[in-house]
């Protein structure tokens, strides 16, 4: 008993709890703000609107997630913290660069994806998509330059400064009848307070940053150029199978259906972005330390899996009885549907809980070609999720049942593959 209450002890007080605490206690006051909110805001804006929110978000992830051609993860890897200062420059011009061309691309095209993805009101709101992937992409960039400096505490800030900007507005502009494009730009407004904070431990460099040349960044770009080479389409993939179901449900069902079906993903999951993501965190500082030293890089794997398994199964096996009348309770009468979805959709997001932070491995050990094949192997089976579903005329619930039984088989098999990797087998 005294052995398991020391081994408890000495686990709490661990730099690696401390760090993910910390994150985690952040990250939970930024959810609260949403969570307290929500009953208001579900009676503001109709499930259209939030469909609406939900497909411009589809857009930007996509877009946002490479937008610094995956330099960032690189930002963490050098010994010189120079050098994590120029790549995090180099990220920041990068998703400066994509931001432009997506800008042009909406000039010409805004009203032909507006239709394609089934709202033809979506046209006008896409011109704020090349903002947005900017103010993603810099705060991509400087959340990994903060993990790198240990400034963990800057990155809890910045995530409740980031909640507070965005959700207030959001209120605001409901409750001032500006229900159309609120959730939008509330959405907007949110990354530039999480920037304004977390700009302050990067430009505390401010000499390395101005000493830095052109020649600097193009040694780092070559330096670790599997980034944008296989890294780049790997997230690609993966952001872009996750959000495909939000383009199919709106072109094949309704915009109803996508606020529905976005509604349930974004609260069941919420643990992965308050828990699961700050132990990715914390898990990719700590391995990246010990990459070289086998036995211990495959006990902080082990560990983080154990940690992950016992965490999801207290949140998500109660949320799975739960979970519909909660959201009735919380949300209205209205969005009984969502809560349905939410109760079919738990086996995946438990699956994604723990495979999350996990998946950072492949970055760690710069296994990007292996990165990208795991992440084709997701597309690949959402691609037959949704084509079976179409071809079959399935209804939405039995498409979401297909979705959960093949994907989580996707995440057992590469849980493996993860595990191979540590181990030094692949």
């Amino acid at each position: 008993m005294r052995k398991l209450e020391e081994k408890f002890r000495t686990i709490v007080q661990s730099e690696f709890a401390r760090n993910v605490l910390t994150l985690t206690s952040g990250t939970a006051f930024a959810q609260i703000i949403p969570l307290l909110l929500a009953p208001i805001l579900s009676r503001i804006y109709s499930p259209n609107e939030f469909g609406r929110l939900a497909l411009y978000l589809s857009i930007v992830q996509i877009l946002g997630s490479i937008s610094c051609g995956r330099y960032e993860l690189a930002i963490m890897l050098p010994k010189e913290k120079r050098k994590g200062v120029q790549l995090t420059l180099l990220a920041i011009i990068i998703t400066t660069i994509v931001s432009i061309i997506s800008l042009i691309i909406i000039l010409f095209f805004s009203k032909n994806i507006a239709i394609f993805l089934g709202d033809p009101k979506l046209s006008k709101w896409l011109f704020f998509v090349p903002l947005s992937v900017l103010l993603m992409g810099t705060f991509n960039a400087l959340n990994y330059f903060n993990s790198r400096e240990k400034e963990f505490k800057n990155i809890a800030k910045a995530n409740v400064f980031k909640s507070l900007g965005g959700n207030g507005f959001q209120l605001f502009l409901g409750l001032s009848k500006y229900t159309s494009g609120g959730l939008i730009i509330g959405q907007i407004v949110s990354h530039f307070f999480g920037n304004l904070k977390m700009a302050k431990t990067y430009l505390k460099n401010s000499t390395a940053i101005k000493n830095t040349k052109y020649a600097n960044l193009k040694i780092l770009a070559l330096r670790y150029l599997d980034f944008p080479k296989f890294s780049m389409w790997g997230i690609f993939l993966n952001t872009t199978s996750v959000n495909l179901t939000n383009f199919f449900v709106s072109s094949f069902y309704s915009l109803n259906y996508v606020g529905f079906y976005s509604y349930s993903t974004r609260y069941i999951g919420l643990p992965i972005s308050l828990i699961g993501n700050s132990i990715g965190q914390v898990f990719f500082q700590k391995l990246s330390e010990e990459r070289d030293n086998g036995q211990k890089a495959y006990k902080i794997f082990r560990n983080t899996f154990k940690k992950l398994v016992l965490l999801g199964s207290v949140i998500f096996v109660p949320a799975f009885f739960i979970i519909e009348d909660v959201f009735i309770l919380v949300f209205g009468e209205q969005w009984e549907t969502a809560g349905k979805f939410a109760q079919l959709l738990i086996p995946l997001y438990y699956l994604r809980f723990i495979f999350g932070p996990l998946s950072l491995t492949n970055i760690v050990y710069e296994k990007q070609k292996l990165a990208l094949l795991c992440q084709m192997l997701i597309m690949a089976a959402q691609l037959i999720v949704l084509f079976s579903a179409w071809y079959l005329n399935f209804e939405i619930t039995n498409l979401i049942l297909l979705q959960v039984g093949v994907l989580s088989g996707v995440y057992v098999y590469l849980f493996f593959v993860l595990k191979s990797v540590v181990k030094g087998k692949i």
